[in-house]
């Protein structure tokens, strides 16, 4: 009777969801103590106990620390809705791609916005193209290949292409950009917190420094920025964030179009093109950085435990006129960048506008991701703090959200300075 009970749930999870890898050791663990009952005549032996206790124990380990989450739900007041673009700028040609000739830069952004209503549509999926990304997901984190094909059942809160609210003057902007090896898809839970307040969330994938870039027509842009070692390393860098840059100028000049109706989205006429922040995480807290200095269009700028070394020496030197939110780690010493702060507080030095440089007490590098959401034990392999993801996860959002409220829409926001004041945080 257990066995064909066991049975019946294995199909009906089957057709609920699919079948995940972490199920495969506990479905063969009962045929394999039935078969084991029918051959043994008299009693099973102590070391067959032994092995299938530890089986047992397997089988219901593997899904607690390998599990399939969900995002945290949004604090707001809106449905969460989203669109996918594939944009190419026929003004810029492709550096990355020395193998073929008039290859343009082509970008895959994906925004997320305040929604009217979900219409009885299904919830988007976490990430699209599971099959070819858990791949690359494992590949960087030296995993074995199947380990993150799990990631296709996880739940957000954001339905596909619903309708968009009206807000009089247009919805404010926060245009994001990933670290290296990241993606667009690292990041839902705070794109998820801000939408659902009012804000649309314009998050690009750089392609090449992207994880993987996958375009509808099923070609890829796989990752080609690891150059440790390289002669020229510093002059790619440049190279690089210079590109990223530009991919954020681009976006915007895409979400102008956007907004005039000369692109279509659910988003046309319903933006504010003068409420515009730029954020990022590692390496897009640098772009971040160099795209608020060189465009007039961002007012403000947020930085997730940015690594500073690629910015530009003069935009260093000259500072930023505009209001900025650092917040990171209390460290970059253990790392091979032990300067990094002593670049980013150089910056701040010189800049003018009200800024704010927070240190968030015992959070690592992948805290301001979603990564520690992926599993309680994770933070034994990846480079994640001790806090839980609910108390880090909810501090840094309403960080960031209380910042754009203050600096970007000219809000009074008394919750700010509690923030600031938290026995967590720690301003610099």
């Amino acid at each position: 009777m257990l066995l064909f009970l066991t049975i019946i749930i294995s199909i009906l999870q089957y057709f609920i969801e699919g079948l995940r890898w972490q199920f495969y050791i506990f479905i063969y663990f009962l045929p394999a103590i039935y078969i084991c009952h029918i051959k043994q005549k008299n009693h099973i032996r102590f070391i067959i106990k032994t092995f299938f206790s530890f089986w047992f124990l397997l089988a219901l380990v593997v899904p607690y620390i390998i599990p399939v989450f969900s995002l945290p739900l949004p604090e707001g007041k809106n449905f969460v809705g989203t669109e996918t673009f594939h944009w190419v700028d026929s003004s810029r040609l492709e550096w990355f791609t020395d193998e073929k000739s008039n290859d343009y830069r082509e970008i895959m952004t994906q925004v997320w916005y305040p929604g009217s209503n979900q219409q009885n549509k299904k919830i988007e999926p976490y990430m699209d193209f599971i099959e070819l990304r858990s791949k690359a997901i494992a590949a960087a984190g030296n995993l074995p290949s199947f380990f993150p094909s799990h990631l296709n059942f996880t739940k957000t809160n954001s339905y596909h292409e619903i309708p968009c609210n009206d807000k009089k003057g247009g919805l404010p902007i926060v245009v994001f950009s990933h670290g290296i090896t990241g993606s667009r898809h690292l990041h839902q839970a705070l794109f998820e917190h801000l939408s659902s307040q009012g804000y649309v969330v314009v998050a690009l994938d750089h392609s090449y420094d992207c994880n993987l870039t996958i375009f509808p027509d099923g070609r890829i842009a796989d990752y080609r920025s690891e150059i440790t070692g390289h002669p020229d390393s510093i002059k790619i860098r440049n190279q690089q964030i210079n590109t990223r840059t530009k991919d954020v100028i681009f976006a915007l000049n895409q979400i102008s179009k956007i907004h005039y109706g000369n692109l279509k989205s659910k988003l046309n006429g319903k933006l504010n093109l003068e409420k515009i922040a730029v954020g990022g995480h590692s390496y897009g807290g640098a772009t971040a950085i160099q795209s608020a200095k060189t465009d007039k269009r961002i007012k403000t700028c947020f930085v997730l435990d940015g690594w500073i070394n690629p910015v530009p020496k003069t935009t260093i030197e000259r500072g930023l006129q505009k209001p900025i939110l650092s917040m990171g780690r209390p460290s970059w010493e253990d790392s091979d960048y032990p300067d990094n702060y002593h670049f980013l507080n150089q910056l701040f030095s010189n800049s003018s506008a009200l800024s704010y440089n927070l240190i968030i007490k015992n959070t690592l590098h992948l805290d301001y991701t979603d990564i520690p959401l992926y599993s309680p034990i994770i933070k034994y392999v990846m480079d994640i703090g001790d806090l839980p993801p609910s108390t880090s996860h909810k501090l840094i959002n309403n960080l960031i959200f209380t910042f754009l409220e203050s600096h970007l829409l000219d809000k009074p926001i008394e919750d700010y300075n509690i923030l600031l004041n938290s026995s967590l945080v720690t301003n610099m």
